[in-house]
C-alpha cells in the first residue's frame, strides 16, 4: 500500500500551501487529507487535537514536546518518566532544568509489570505542584507490556500534570482512542506502521500546544513577514509545520493507516492476541527459557526472552543464519529497562576462572535479550516454525557454537559466512577495500 501510494503521488509531487498549479493543488489537498486521516485513525477529535508530521519519527516529536513544556512551565521542574521507556521518550527529558523521577513498575526483576498506579498516586502527592508532565509508553517496545494510559491520564490531570504518550509500539497492534484516553500529546513513527520513508507523527491537544513557544521557524508557519517582525499562523497544523515536510511519506503513511482502519483494529488486535497466547505458551514450554515481564500480563507486538546457557547474540545469529528468522537482540534502545529486567541474572553470573581483563567482555555477551515481534502478516505457521527452530537450535547448539566468534560488543559473527550486502543493492557503487562497511 505504501509503495503504491508513493508511485501514485510522485507524478503530482509539488510543494504544498500553494494553489497556483495542478500539482500544487493535488499535493496540498492530499497532505491535508493525511493530517485528517491520522486524527481519525487514533480516535482524536479534530476540534480538540491536531496532527503534526515530524522529521525523525517519535524522537523528533518527543523532543518538540520536551523543549516546549520546559519553556512554557518553568515553575514545574519535575518530569515523571516511566521505567520502561525507549530512549526516544527518555533522553529528550534529561535536561539540567528538569529533575527526572522514574515511575516504579509493578513487581520486580525479570517479571516486573506495567507502571504501578498506586506508586504514581503517591508520587503525585509527594511532588504536588512541581510536576510538569509524565512521559510514558502505551506499550513497551521490549516486552510488549501495556500501560493503563487512561488511568494515568486521569490521575495526572487531577494534579495539573500533562501527559506525553509514546504510541510507537501500539498504533498498529490495538485500537487507539485518544478521545477516551485523553493524553495531551501522542507520538508515533511511520516506520512502525508499515510505511518506509515516512515521518513521525505528533498528535497534540491544541489548547496545550498554543501555550508552547514556537520552535522551528520558516516558510509555511507564518501569515506575514517583515524586515523587523513576523506573524505566526494561528491555524493548525500549519503553525507547527515550518519548511517543506515529507509530503509523499506523510501521504503514504495516511494511506496505510486508512487501510488498517478498513481491516479493523479490533480484528487485528484479536488475531494478534491469539498468536501472542500461542507464542507465550510455546516459549514457556522450552527448557531453560526466561520470558521477561510477568507472562500473565496483556502484551502487544513483542516478547523478549533469553535461553539459559546460550547468549542472546548467538541465538539471534543462529536463527538468522541457519533458520532464516529475523529477530532483534541486545537492548532495543531501552537500556535502563533492559538492565532492570536483567539485574538479578547479571549479579548471579559466575566469573570464576575468567581473567579480570576479560570479565567486562564476558558480561557484555550476557547484557541483552532476544526479541520476537508480531505483525499484521504473522501466522500460526510462523509461530510454530519459530518454536520448532528454537528447539532445534538448543539441540544443535554445541554443534553450531564453534562456527561463531564472540565479538567485544556482544554480537556473534559466523566464522566462514559473510554477507555480501553489495550484491543485494547493485545501485550502490562502492570501491572495495576503501570502505569500513565492505
Amino acid at each position: 500500500m505504501a509503495m503504491d501510494t508513493i508511485q501514485a503521488m510522485l507524478p503530482h509531487y509539488s510543494n504544498t500551501h500553494s494553489y497556483v498549479h495542478q500539482s500544487a493543488k493535488i499535493s496540498t489537498h492530499a497532505l491535508a487529507w493525511a493530517h485528517d486521516t491520522v486524527l481519525n485513525f487514533v480516535g482524536a477529535d479534530p476540534a480538540v487535537f491536531t496532527s503534526i508530521f515530524t522529521g525523525t519519527g517519535t524522537t523528533a516529536a518527543t523532543n518538540r514536546v520536551a523543549r516546549g513544556l520546559r519553556a512554557a512551565r518553568p515553575d514545574k521542574d519535575v518530569v515523571f518518566v516511566s521505567s520502561m521507556e525507549h530512549h526516544a521518550n527518555d533522553l529528550p527529558h534529561r535536561h539540567p532544568d528538569f529533575n527526572i523521577v522514574h515511575l516504579p513498575l509493578s513487581g520486580t526483576g525479570a517479571h516486573s509489570g506495567a507502571t504501578d498506579i498506586a506508586a504514581l498516586q503517591a508520587l503525585c502527592s509527594e511532588y504536588a505542584g512541581r510536576v510538569n508532565y509524565i512521559a510514558v509508553s502505551a506499550v513497551s517496545n521490549v516486552t510488549g507490556v501495556c500501560n493503563p494510559i487512561g488511568e494515568i491520564c486521569e490521575l495526572a490531570h487531577q494534579h495539573d500534570i500533562l501527559v506525553l504518550v509514546d504510541g510507537a509500539q501500539c498504533v498498529t497492534h490495538m485500537p487507539t482512542e485518544l478521545d477516551q484516553w485523553q493524553p495531551d500529546f501522542f507520538a508515533f513513527s511511520g516506520h512502525k506502521a508499515y510505511t518506509p520513508c515516512s515521518p513521525g507523527v505528533l498528535v497534540a491537544r491544541k489548547s496545550v500546544l498554543q501555550s508552547l513557544p514556537e520552535q522551528d521557524l520558516g516558510g509555511g508557519s507564518v501569515n506575514t513577514v517583515g524586515y523587523y517582525d513576523y506573524e505566526l499562523s494561528s491555524a493548525y497544523p500549519q503553525r507547527e509545520q515550518s519548511g517543506t515536510p515529507n509530503i509523499v511519506g506523510a501521504i503514504a503513511l495516511a494511506s496505510v493507516l486508512q487501510e488498517l482502519k478498513t481491516f479493523g483494529m479490533h480484528n487485528i488486535a484479536g488475531e494478534e492476541k491469539r498468536l501472542m497466547t500461542q507464542l507465550i505458551d510455546g516459549l514457556s514450554q522450552v527448557p531453560g527459557m526466561c520470558i521477561y515481564a510477568d507472562p500473565r500480563l496483556e502484551r502487544r507486538g513483542a516478547v523478549a526472552f533469553n535461553i539459559n546457557g546460550i547468549d542472546h547474540g548467538l541465538v539471534a545469529a543462529v536463527l538468522s543464519d541457519y533458520y532464516g528468522i529475523a529477530v532483534r537482540n541486545e537492548c532495543f534502545c531501552a537500556h535502563p529497562y533492559v538492565s532492570s529486567l536483567l539485574k538479578e541474572q547479571l549479579w548471579e553470573l559466575d566469573l570464576t576462572g575468567i581473567a579480570d581483563s576479560e570479565q567486562e567482555n564476558y558480561i557484555n555477551l550476557k547484557r541483552g535479550m532476544v526479541r520476537v515481534s508480531l505483525a499484521l502478516y504473522s501466522t500460526v505457521d510462523d509461530i510454530n516454525y519459530l518454536l520448532t527452530s528454537i528447539t532445534s537450535l538448543i539441540q544443535r547448539i554445541e554443534e553450531l557454537r564453534p562456527h561463531y566468534q564472540a565479538l567485544a560488543n556482544g554480537a556473534y559473527q559466523h566464522r566462514s559466512f559473510a554477507l555480501d550486502w553489495h550484491a543485494y543493492l547493485p545501485f550502490i557503487k562502492v570501491q572495495r577495500g576503501t570502505s569500513e562497511t565492505d
